[in-house]
């Protein structure tokens, strides 16, 4: 439901944002943790079919995003997240392709577990279309946890933050 959600956010936006001051056709979408995965889905969404004239996403950045939820099927907090098995392949953007053609950050801090870098390694595998010009990897920030590892985005000086921006001028 969540992923519908942020869909319909964005055809929203792409619709309506123009007249809220939104440029609509420079769309960069963001996530934490979580949210890194919601990210990677509006990247497998065609969105032709949702009844947009183009893609709307200009570009995204997933910041310690999970990217393959079928190891959670078996997990305790699963009850929470009623996950089948069936329902985490198509929920896993490393299962799935991208529809989108935009460049997709994916970052993780340094001192997370490693199952975070290794999510964000398996989609920047997974997904060679969508990396942004020069990149070798995913951007694994030295020093960061998850959740320092925000900081990052707020900094000018960083990488993370410089390489964002940098999307909003990508179409």
């Amino acid at each position: 439901d969540i992923v519908e959600e942020c869909r319909e956010a964005v055809d929203w936006l792409a619709r309506e944002g123009v007249n809220h001051g939104v440029p609509a056709r420079r769309l960069v979408v963001a996530g934490h943790s979580a949210g890194g995965h919601l990210t990677a889905m509006m990247f497998a969404t065609h969105w032709k079919a949702r009844g947009s004239s183009a893609d709307p996403i200009a570009g995204g950045v997933s910041i310690s995003g999970v990217f393959d939820l079928v190891p959670l099927v078996d997990v305790s907090f699963n009850s929470d997240l009623r996950l089948d098995a069936q329902s985490a392949r198509e929920l896993s953007p490393v299962r799935v392709d991208p529809l989108v053609h935009a460049p997709l950050l994916l970052a993780a801090g340094a001192d997370e577990t490693a199952e975070f870098i290794r999510q964000s390694r398996g989609l920047w595998e997974r997904w060679p279309r969508c990396r942004p010009a020069g990149s070798d990897g995913p951007l694994v920030v030295p020093g960061k946890h998850h959740f320092s590892v925000l900081t990052e985005f707020a900094n000018p000086q960083s990488e993370l933050f410089a390489t964002t921006v940098d999307m909003f001028g990508s179409r």
